[in-house]
């Protein structure tokens, strides 16, 4: 394993390594920022990187539901990060993974373009089975969210929701390839965060795949 410590202002960035792995922290006065990234082989691609960003310490996906942060404002923290990385090793990404929920404003343009479109709506109303229960093997039951991921999808791709992480991928020759939804374990804004953020409780909004696909920009 390899170590390298750096000072970046009041901010202590390092990066560990091995054969397969990259993990830059930075650490402020506020808490631990982490990017790791995996070398691992992807179908049709062959060997690749995935980027996986946590803004606080927690597991990817835990972070409490009351937390508001900003994009705009974590974006310096992510190219420093990213920096690290790529000054450590050549890195071939697939995916950059993280959370969208903790940051506000993410979470409401999300919020808006599901809520401004009348595909979605229209579906959202006609929808029988948005909510489906499941019988376990010891016979208790478990409600699930279930949504058309195709058309969640679709509304996405008619968004301009992917520009917003131009800053983030656009100076290492990336951009998005592809938003997805999951067909399995949907995940919907819950009641709770969407208070958080000033919406109406009652709102249907989709949750992307934490994993977000990117592709080299062609020269």
């Amino acid at each position: 394993m390899f170590s390298l410590v750096a000072f970046s202002g009041m901010a202590q960035i390092s990066v560990d390594s091995t054969k397969t792995t990259l993990t830059v922290k930075e650490k402020l006065p506020t808490g631990v920022k982490t990017l790791t990234v995996y070398r691992s082989f992807v179908q049709g691609s062959g060997m690749r990187h995935q980027a996986v960003y946590q803004p606080v310490a927690d597991e990817l996906g835990e972070e409490p539901e009351s937390l508001k942060l900003s994009f705009a404002e974590e974006l310096p923290h992510i190219k420093k990060m990213m920096d690290a990385a790529m000054a450590k090793r050549q890195l071939n990404l697939s995916s950059f993974s993280f959370n969208l929920l903790p940051y506000a404003d993410l979470a409401n343009k999300l919020i808006d373009i599901y809520t401004n479109s009348t595909d979605w709506n229209d579906y959202v109303k006609k929808a029988t089975n948005l909510k489906q229960t499941t019988t376990l093997f010891d016979g208790s039951e478990v409600s699930e969210v279930h949504f058309y991921a195709k058309m969640a999808k679709y509304v996405m791709d008619k968004s301009d929701f992917a520009t917003e992480f131009d800053g983030m991928l656009k100076p290492y020759g990336y951009k998005i390839a592809s938003i997805d939804f999951p067909e399995e374990h949907q995940q919907v804004f819950s009641a709770d965060k969407l208070m958080v953020l000033g919406k109406n409780p009652n709102l249907f909004i989709p949750i992307p795949d934490y994993s977000i696909s990117v592709v080299k920009i062609k020269k």
